[in-house]
């Protein structure tokens, strides 16, 4: 993984802003209006969802439920295929052609059933239960809204997920395990006697740890982990397509790494260990809440072991 990940500076890595583009390419100029650009920004749906923006710089666009397209909503009622977003280019202009693609619900550009239609910036483009509004924005304007969702969904002090966002996206993989009949599995992670960091070295040093411990467990994680700060040391890690086992094992190798990890302050080592808990969907629970609730009793368990420990929800029988 990327090291400087858990450093947000800007929302591309977090929502898949913009399709097919690498950072440092230009956007191409719409309607002859160099460095502007198009796109979509969610009004309404999921909360995983609200709020982000998808810049287009390449056509066509396939918008639906499914993660292969090139925007994905976290909506039941959105299908896996639901509708496609081209440019057409006639002599000097450029229009953008939205157009469904025999979805389930439909369709509708301001509130109008379409089989297809020409967007213009404002328009707003109702799909299941969520609303996104099409727009041409300046760099500026873009960036604005980036900084709006990274306030919206970041914890400020690690650069990681908050807890509403993490357990709202706990939620969502949770219906599409249920639903594809996929599985993931849950890690609890509590830093050992964090309080004695606070209390012997003080609170400016407690937060410096926690800016380090996030950065070494973001390293051991893949792209497509979800990982957010639940409480004052307590940190929730989703793994999509992980079994129990292969989450224990991670879960060895970051506390290694964490009984390793130092911080001077003062000319004085801080150190200390992790505990974790961990449970798999459907082998322990096929709701969100029981299954944090299992992770969250091994975790207890773990704690009252001597801490410096692992568990997973199968030593709990």
């Amino acid at each position: 993984m990327n090291s400087d990940k858990w450093i947000i500076k800007d929302t591309d890595e977090m929502t898949v802003m913009d399709p097919g583009k690498r950072r440092g390419e230009k956007v191409p100029a719409i309607d002859g209006k160099p460095g502007f650009s198009s796109g979509f920004t969610v009004i309404h749906g999921s909360e995983v969802d609200f709020g982000k923006h998808f810049n287009f710089s390449q056509s066509p666009i396939l918008i639906g439920r499914d993660k292969t397209n090139s925007i994905c909503l976290e909506d039941e009622k959105v299908s896996k295929v639901h509708c496609e977003v081209s440019f057409v280019r006639n002599r000097d202009l450029e229009q953008v052609i939205i157009k469904d693609l025999n979805s389930t619900n439909g369709t509708f550009v301001n509130g109008e059933l379409i089989a297809q239609a020409i967007l213009k910036s404002g328009d707003k483009i109702d799909i299941g239960d969520s609303v996104l509004r099409f727009n041409y924005k300046d760099d500026l304007e873009e960036q604005y809204h980036s900084k709006l969702f990274t306030f919206a969904a970041t914890d400020a002090l690690t650069g990681l997920y908050n807890r509403r966002y993490t357990i709202n996206e706990l939620d969502n993989q949770s219906k599409i395990a249920r639903r594809n009949n996929r599985i993931f599995s849950l890690m609890i992670i509590d830093i050992d006697d964090f309080k004695k960091i606070n209390d012997v070295h003080g609170h400016l040093a407690g937060d410096d740890y926690l800016k380090k411990f996030a950065f070494v467990l973001n390293r051991a994680l893949r792209e497509q982990d979800i990982c957010g700060r639940i409480g004052g040391e307590e940190f929730l890690v989703i793994l999509p397509e992980t079994v129990l086992e292969g989450a224990v094992n991670l879960a060895n190798r970051i506390r290694e790494q964490i009984e390793k990890t130092e911080l001077i302050v003062q000319g004085r080592v801080v150190k200390t260990t992790i505990s974790a808990g961990l449970s798999q969907f459907g082998r322990h629970a096929s709701e969100s809440r029981e299954i944090l609730k299992m992770a969250d009793m091994a975790l207890q368990k773990a704690k009252g072991s001597g801490k410096n420990a692992i568990v997973g929800a199968d030593d709990l029988k």
